[in-house]
């Protein structure tokens, strides 16, 4: 691994102004060479362990989830599963958790700053601004769900969950399917779960209205107005099923399809996707795509120590496997004929 000294060395500076860098006394240097500095320092992988430590001292890895609007993150059901599998995989480095929602790319730029925070994991980023953060940062940072690019990110076959989903309601003989999806509709997820499912729609020949793609607000009450809505005029009736891109909206449909005489799976089915605590308490439970949280978290983990190490990392981008998890929110209308 490379030294202050080697890295002055390479850049035509002082070792001393090298380190300035490091420890955040840059106020009275040009911003220029802070910035090449910043990019050596990256590109070498330079981290704490290249110098003397102490031993007493914490080091910190920023967990940053950047879900826009949403609230209540961490009692989300896979927030909350990731940010306890990323404690407990740190643990074993000897790390520990600083986690935040910040509110863009100067308040993660400006925690990691901190000599204590050695790196960042971060959830939900925009892809198109994922390279330009982890060029400004002098320090390593795992994107998770943030797509493909110059950056390091754990993702999921999204696409491929979707396919396998909308396969599965074909096959039980559903023709009209409503698509779901939450506010956040143009997230690198979401867009690809809608991809998948309408490929598996066109590779079977059958048409998919705009009028049965329903984007979900945050707010509850408009939430349930939406879907009250699609049960009186649609639900059993023109659409026999109906696949949500989140279990806690398909929960909360087989509820409200309940209380305007919609039964589930009679009338109308319902899936969901990523098989969290919602699809069991669920009645009927629900038809889901699982995806484990803890895997992301446990990759996620790993890239960040190898960039931290200076290790080689093979992949920038990794995508995890979705799994087709059946129950009984799903009717196979073919047994009508």
């Amino acid at each position: 691994m490379i030294t202050i000294k080697e890295l002055a060395s390479e850049l035509g500076v002082s070792p001393t102004t090298v380190s300035n860098v490091i420890n955040g006394r840059t106020g009275k240097m040009s911003p220029e060479t802070r910035k090449r500095i910043e990019i050596a320092l990256v590109e070498h992988h330079y981290t704490g362990e290249n110098r003397r430590e102490n031993p007493k001292e914490i080091r910190l890895i920023a967990l940053d989830f950047c879900l826009g609007e949403k609230r209540n993150v961490l009692t989300d059901p896979f927030c909350g599963a990731l940010m306890e599998a990323v404690i407990e995989n740190l643990r074993e480095y000897g790390r520990y958790v600083v986690s935040d929602s910040p509110s863009g790319e100067e308040a993660i730029l400006q925690k990691l700053e901190a000599r204590s925070i050695e790196g960042a994991i971060v959830l939900g980023y925009e892809p198109d601004q994922c390279e330009e953060l982890a060029k400004r940062s002098a320090k390593p940072i795992v994107f998770i769900d943030s797509g493909d690019g110059e950056y390091d990110n754990i993702g999921l076959q999204d696409r491929e969950g979707a396919s396998q989903m909308a396969e599965y309601l074909i096959r039980q003989g559903h023709r009209r399917i409503a698509f779901f999806v939450d506010q956040k509709e143009d997230s690198v997820c979401n867009r690809m779960r809608y991809e998948g499912f309408r490929e598996t729609l066109r590779s079977h020949h059958l048409p998919f209205f705009e009028e049965d793609r329903y984007p979900l607000p945050l707010n509850r009450n408009l939430r349930s107005e939406i879907i009250r809505k699609f049960a009186r005029e649609k639900a059993g009736k023109v659409c026999t099923a109906a696949f949500f891109t989140d279990d806690l909206y398909a929960n909360e449909a087989i509820t409200l399809m309940t209380t305007e005489g919609i039964r589930v799976p009679e009338d109308l089915s319902v899936t969901g996707f990523d098989d969290n605590i919602y699809a069991r308490l669920s009645s009927p439970m629900l038809t889901t795509v699982r995806q484990h949280p803890e895997e992301k978290a446990s990759e996620a983990v790993r890239m960040l120590m190898k960039r931290l190490h200076g290790e080689q990392v093979p992949v920038r981008s990794i995508h995890l496997p979705t799994e087709l998890i059946v129950r009984d929110s799903v009717k196979n209308i073919l047994e009508r004929v």
